[in-house]
């Protein structure tokens, strides 16, 4: 917990968060405003009691590497490939944000067949086939996923670690290694490693995206690599999954990989997470309700959701779905780990964003 204070910006995140708990009327506040009533069941019952919030630094710094590569004649001959095709083209014109725009250069780029592309960015144009598990095909995340590659330079650079100045990771969960491509692509000096159940998946990243090391891992640790042998893990919607007891004993296998000093990044489902749902209808106001109620009492939620046919085939009773609250983190994590960054609903308006550094 004294890691959390000493970095005023998360303070203040938990400070307020504390404060909803014991004031969520808001009564001491000089501005106070009635609520609007809403309907019992109404997703709005779900309000975000820690909103979205992006990362200290927001500077997209992985997909603007990768597309300083290029130069201004690159960038014309991409956008007239662009132009060829009606669909991409009203895709592009729509969009006005500049780290957007990046990110289609190069995914749009590397889907036609642009040399430049290929050639300056390091990008691979292998496309795993449908029978291949990735999640997220076609010619927006032809280039692999650039969002999460951008996240997880932005944490980092959020506690000023400089990926470059690294000499091994690895991306646990990595399936068909749609975000380590990217990654491998923008710091090739660093000694990728990517590890995921799916024995399918790693096979084809291993004979298609070279310069990358890639195995297939068990359902619970250890993984074949030595203690201390790691500079940064990162977990991109795996804790997500992991019930609370297995995802303890991951956690400790990170602790016992990442060297002293180094940091782990990972996403969680968490309040933000059961709005959204909820919002959306993907879940019903009563099972929101369980969540919620869940996180209160115990600071997690977990399912079986997979069912019989497991996820791509990989059946495993304590890979599902979970919700995890930020005491449950910190409670469970501290000492052993230092919560340096926080950001609610960082990934994709939905899960939260944490960087541990391992102690």
């Amino acid at each position: 917990m004294t890691a959390l204070f000493n970095r005023q910006r998360l303070a203040r995140l938990l400070e307020g968060r504390v404060q909803r708990l014991l004031d969520p009327a808001g009564t001491d506040s000089a501005n106070k405003q009635e609520p609007t009533p809403t309907p019992p069941g109404a997703p709005g019952r779900f309000a975000r009691e820690l909103r979205p919030t992006n990362l200290a630094k927001h500077q997209t710094g992985t997909s603007r590497m990768l597309y300083e590569r290029l130069d201004t004649d690159d960038v014309a001959e991409v956008e007239r490939l662009i132009s060829q095709s009606p669909e991409l083209q009203a895709l592009y014109t729509a969009t006005t944000d500049p780290g957007t725009r990046r990110h289609m250069i190069l995914a749009f780029g590397v889907w036609l067949g642009a040399r430049c592309v290929l050639d300056k960015s390091g990008l691979s144009g292998a496309q795993p086939p449908e029978q291949i598990h990735v999640m997220a095909r076609g010619p927006s995340a032809a280039a692999g996923g650039l969002y999460e590659a951008d996240l997880v330079f932005d944490a980092l650079a959020s506690i000023d670690v400089d990926i470059a100045a690294m000499s091994s990771a690895l991306d646990f969960g990595c399936s068909s290694g749609r975000v380590v491509r990217v990654l491998a692509a923008a710091y090739p000096e660093v000694r990728w490693h990517g590890c995921d159940p799916n024995a399918p998946a790693i096979e084809w990243a291993g004979e298609n995206l070279p310069g990358i090391e890639f195995f297939v891992n068990g359902d619970t640790p250890p993984l074949p690599l030595a203690d201390g042998s790691l500079d940064m893990a990162y977990a991109i919607s795996i804790w997500s999954h992991f019930a609370p007891e297995l995802g303890l004993r991951w956690f400790e296998e990170m602790h016992r990989l990442i060297r002293p000093g180094g940091h782990l990044v990972c996403t969680t489902h968490g309040f933000t997470s059961v709005a959204l749902y909820a919002q959306l209808s993907l879940r019903t106001p009563q099972q929101s309700d369980e969540i919620i109620g869940a996180l209160y009492r115990q600071g997690s939620w977990y399912a079986p959701e997979f069912g019989e046919q497991g996820d791509w085939g990989v059946v495993n009773p304590d890979w599902g779905t979970a919700f995890l609250s930020p005491e449950w983190m910190l409670t469970q994590l501290c000492p052993r780990w230092r919560v340096l960054e926080f950001a609610p609903g960082r990934n994709q308006e939905n899960q939260d964003v944490y960087v541990l550094q391992r102690v």
